[in-house]
């Protein structure tokens, strides 16, 4: 594995993490509780480092249609959280829809600000492509 893939899935399993925690610690308020176990903390952290390795691996799955890579990206993260949730005992503290819909909200929350990043990128390049036009001109 590349260093560069491997500082990619540190900060996203870093990111991924304390996103989950946090809409996690929101859920807790809500529901009247004030704190959260350290092993769950350490569960969660380990269910994304499986997630996020998942989610590097079928990237390299290229299908017809980018919402069917999506719905695949969903699918795998519900089962990982399913099994983590049975392997932990989640479910004997909350629902199984809480961890799947912070799951969701999360991966949704993540690949808009991807598509965030991605048109600023655009726009960056396209004013350097810009730049180095004009340079080519003015040196003509």
């Amino acid at each position: 594995m590349k260093s560069d893939n491997l500082k990619r899935i540190i900060l996203y399993v870093f990111a991924s993490t304390g996103a989950v925690l946090f809409l996690l610690a929101v859920f807790i308020m809500f529901k009247g509780n004030k704190s959260i176990n350290v092993n769950t903390i350490m569960e969660i952290i380990g269910a994304n480092v499986v997630i996020t390795i998942g989610l590097f691996l079928t990237q390299k799955i290229e299908l017809r249609f980018a919402i069917l890579e999506y719905l695949l990206d969903i699918i795998f993260m519900t089962a990982v959280i399913l099994v983590s949730g049975i392997i932990f005992s989640w479910y004997s503290q909350i629902s199984a829809w809480v961890p799947l819909v912070i799951v969701v909200v999360t991966y949704i929350i993540f690949n808009l600000l991807d598509i965030v990043r991605v048109h600023k990128d655009i726009k960056d390049i396209n004013n350097l492509l810009k730049k180095l036009e004009e340079k080519e001109n003015t040196a003509s």
